[in-house]
């Protein structure tokens, strides 16, 4: 899709072609990807920890915590995309706006989830460090596969300068189908957590795993997710923490009920003084029977969390909002 051309390389030495994208055999697993290209200089991606810099050279300080100081310059960038087909997914990108850094991202479908469940369901929710911007694969879901109404999935990412997180844990489990498993991503000593997400579910109309849990608990970002049908599939919990002696999230919560086979969104109030909202998250609170179709910020600085009760209800659905101060 690119036109880069493609090797498998032993080691970084092994890279000699310039402009061929390299995936690096030592040290690599299945939850541990490098790659490297040769562009003037030899460029490394850890998939670990997202990041791409020159070998033998980490990132710059400002670079790591998106310039010196507090927290600042917050904006909020939007994408818009479309989805046509049962079981379409896409890789949905947005992307702040200049030399700034992302915090936290949401989504909205328009419209949302049909009486029989039929809607757009989000299989990631990350930030992209390198890229500075936010990820989430939206798909659309259609247990019918009958008439298909297309949505529009908008995309947010809430950016900032002056904190950039120089470790991202990550915690993978694989889920079978019929089991229930969580994957909790804890920050390092002397690291606070600054926000997190989830990604790899992959649920369409016959099987697959999705999330029924995504959120901070105490310094650490727990997923859980369920799976149901012919297969099962990952479910892996992100952590993105900064370096600080003390907490740095304020959490904010809200619950609503969500009954069987109805739509539910619950959504926060606000932070408090002299914070703002940088990220969310939602828990369906036990249920395995539900699916998550997106949490977003709203205008009035809070944040959303919604559902689809398609196996059955949840004992409630929580909407978790994470503010930093500035």
């Amino acid at each position: 899709k690119t036109n880069f051309r493609v090797g498998v390389a032993n080691n970084f030495k092994s890279v000699h072609r310039p402009d061929v994208v390299y995936v690096i055999k030592r040290g690599a697993s299945c939850d541990r990807l490098r790659m490297a290209v040769l562009a003037k200089l030899l460029w490394i991606l850890n998939s670990v920890s997202g990041d791409i810099h020159p070998q033998g050279k980490g990132l710059a300080p400002a670079d790591e915590r998106g310039g010196r100081g507090p927290l600042r310059a917050l904006t909020m960038a939007t994408k818009t995309i479309r989805l046509t087909k049962p079981a379409e997914a896409q890789r949905g990108v947005v992307l702040c706006p200049g030399k700034i850094y992302p915090l936290g991202g949401g989504m909205t479908s328009n419209p949302p989830p049909d009486a029989d469940g039929e809607g757009a369901y989000p299989h990631s929710y990350e930030r992209l460090g390198a890229q500075h911007g936010w990820h989430i694969n939206p798909v659309l879901f259609d247990p019918s596969i009958g008439h298909t109404t297309p949505r529009k999935v908008t995309l947010q990412v809430v950016c900032g300068k002056g904190m950039v997180p120089p470790s991202i844990p990550r915690k993978t489990v694989f889920i079978k189908s019929g089991e229930t498993k969580t994957a909790t991503a804890r920050c390092p000593r002397g690291l606070s957590l600054m926000g997190g997400g989830f990604q790899r579910t992959n649920f369409r109309g016959h099987g697959g795993d999705y999330v029924t849990e995504s959120r901070a608990i105490g310094n650490a970002w727990r997923a859980t997710g369920h799976a149901f049908g012919v297969y099962g599939g990952e479910l892996t919990a992100i952590a993105y923490c900064d370096k600080s002696k003390r907490p740095l999230l304020t959490e904010v919560s809200a619950s609503t009920p969500l009954p069987a086979g109805t739509f539910a969104t619950a959504t926060t109030p606000g932070c408090p003084p002299g914070q703002r909202l940088t990220s969310g998250g939602f828990s369906a609170n036990g249920s395995q029977d539900t699916f998550f179709a997106g949490g977003s910020f709203t205008d009035e600085g809070t944040w959303s969390a919604s559902a689809f009760g398609f196996f059955g209800p949840a004992p409630s659905l929580t909407a978790y909002g994470y503010c930093l101060r500035v």
